[in-house]
């Protein structure tokens, strides 16, 4: 029985894990990929947006994740994918792929986000959501459609035109991008308005193109949950209180799965530290009880007999 389980080895769920095991408890990360880090994995740009770090890709700041944990002895069950959640007496209890349980006296959700597929199946000429196979592929001489009109959509039409492509054209049914990326988009290469797809051409609305980058956004990951039926927001994101809290008691979720703030590494490992916090007070509120019990009890034992006189 682990004070807590962390499910999810991201940013946000190494923040919580680390910040228990510091205050005393005994957390445990449960990661389906074989080493922590969550997508900065996958992300091979330098990420210049965490102010202590420099000059670091994605990629080398989730093995910085890994090592810390690690150096702290925070027990990790790496590439075990969570099949069940399942509210027990006194926590929680969790299945792997592999049929292992883990127990905690609380639970942290913290498995982040993954690409919304918009109903296409990623291949060789599809590829879904930012990230190394977007950086691996080749779009020299090539013709490229980018589906979607926020910040991925726009900044990757620049990367691919970096690339070499010969033509490349933004497809969004609404614009949601950054003033930084609008300024660098011709608006005669951004079609706005329904588009009809045709994959099998491949075609966006009547044009031919090699390649399609699906950039949709993100939607929450929780297979696992499915049957707790957990408060969500209109687009399926976690609703939390202020302590990160899920709407059942003792589960919290932390990151871009509850999106309480503008998602990103920073806010996510802000939240893994709230919860942490608002785990200690759970925890120790028995403590905190038992120990003043005791104090009374010894002041008590401690307290001179006071003897009466006798009334002849």
């Amino acid at each position: 029985m682990f004070d807590a389980v962390i499910i999810g080895g991201g940013p946000a769920g190494a923040s919580c894990a680390l910040w228990l095991k510091m205050l005393g408890f005994r957390p445990c990360i449960v990661e389906r990929r074989p080493v922590l880090g969550g997508l900065g994995n996958d992300n091979p740009y330098p990420n210049q947006w965490i102010a202590p770090i420099r000059d670091k890709t994605g990629i080398e700041i989730a093995a910085e994740v890994d090592r810390h944990m690690r150096d702290h002895d925070i027990v990790c069950r790496t590439g075990e994918a969570v099949t069940e959640l399942e509210v027990v007496p006194g926590g929680f209890r969790i299945t792997t792929a592999t049929g292992e349980m883990v127990m905690g006296r609380a639970c942290v959700l913290a498995t982040g986000v993954r690409p919304v597929k918009g109903g296409f199946t990623a291949s060789e000429n599809i590829i879904i959501g930012p990230g190394q196979t977007l950086f691996n592929a080749d779009f020299e001489g090539r013709s490229v459609a980018i589906l979607g009109g926020g910040d991925n959509a726009f900044e990757n039409y620049i990367f691919v035109r970096k690339r070499g492509a010969a033509r490349v054209t933004l497809f969004a049914r609404t614009i949601r991008a950054r003033r930084e990326f609008l300024e660098k988009v011709p608006p005669a290469d951004v079609r706005i308005g329904p588009y009809p797809v045709e994959p099998d051409l491949p075609a966006v609305a009547g044009e031919r193109f090699e390649r399609f980058l699906v950039l949709y956004g993100w939607e929450p990951y929780l297979p696992y949950a499915r049957h707790l039926g957990l408060a969500r927001d209109a687009r399926g994101f976690v609703e939390t209180s202020l302590d990160c809290e899920t709407s059942v008691p003792n589960l919290y979720a932390i990151g871009e799965i509850a999106q309480r703030m503008h998602p990103c590494c920073v806010t996510s490992m802000a939240d893994g530290v709230v919860a942490a916090k608002a785990i200690q007070r759970t925890l120790e509120q028995d403590a905190v009880a038992r120990f003043a019990e005791r104090v009374r009890r010894a002041a008590a034992d401690a307290a001179p007999t006071v003897h009466k006189p006798r009334i002849k």
